[in-house]
């Protein structure tokens, strides 16, 4: 349901980011660098780890709910509504399972994004808001200590929706939240441990450069 309710929200983005005093965005492109938490409880590799016979009475696994991300945004507005980007992402946490050694996962990648903005006059410059789609190539990795670690490349898929706040022409305030899908293999020698969830909500705060507007648009200051 809520992929759902964002990709219905980015269909009529558009109309409702529409305001005649807002910023003019077509041929703008912009770099944004983010750091933030991402929220993840992975119940499920948990709850499967629980299952097995061999761990009847173990006591609980204690759960780890999330860790910190870096992200990167390389994006250009092809439209004042549609922008088209890159984002790299990096990601660690700790997960811990009972009788087993400490597990180290690491996920990183990169996202190709399709975006809907618009701009309105709010703000020292203009508010850009948006919500768009990604997907692209990530690499999860699960390494108990002292074991090789084993590495699962596979497509993941988000949806994302944030809002830049423009404090001058070329620098701007970005809040972001991403849903992301995609899981990662956890093996050891001669034993499989399912997948953990390498994708999660991401919540990220950083900074936005904008380039200026290309010389074909005469007049549009920010």
């Amino acid at each position: 349901m809520r992929w759902a309710a964002i990709l219905a929200a980015g269909l009529c983005a558009p109309a409702a980011f529409a305001d005649e005093g807002g910023p003019l965005l077509g041929g703008v492109g912009r770099i944004t660098v983010q750091g933030g938490w991402r929220l993840v409880a992975n119940d499920t590799f948990y709850d499967r780890y629980a299952s097995r016979p061999e761990n009847a009475g173990l006591a609980p696994s204690p759960r780890s709910k999330g860790s910190p991300i870096g992200l990167a945004s390389f994006a250009y507005a092809v439209t004042d509504f549609v922008e088209l980007g890159v984002d790299l992402f990096g990601t660690v946490q700790r997960l811990q399972l009972t009788g087993q050694p400490r597990l180290n996962t690491v996920s990183y990648g990169a996202l190709l994004g399709l975006r809907l903005q618009g701009g309105l006059d709010v703000g020292p410059d203009g508010l850009v808001p948006f919500v768009g789609i990604l997907t692209g190539p990530l690499l999860a990795s699960a390494t108990f200590e002292g074991q090789a670690s084993k590495e699962t490349l596979t497509q993941a898929w988000g949806a994302t929706v944030g809002a830049t706040l423009r404090l001058t022409p070329v620098w701007g305030l970005t809040a972001e939240y991403r849903l992301v899908r995609a899981r990662g293999a956890v093996e050891a020698p001669g034993r499989k441990f399912g997948t953990f969830n390498a994708g999660g909500s991401w919540f990220g705060l950083g900074i936005t450069y904008t380039f200026p507007p290309e010389p074909s648009h005469p007049g549009r200051g920010f």
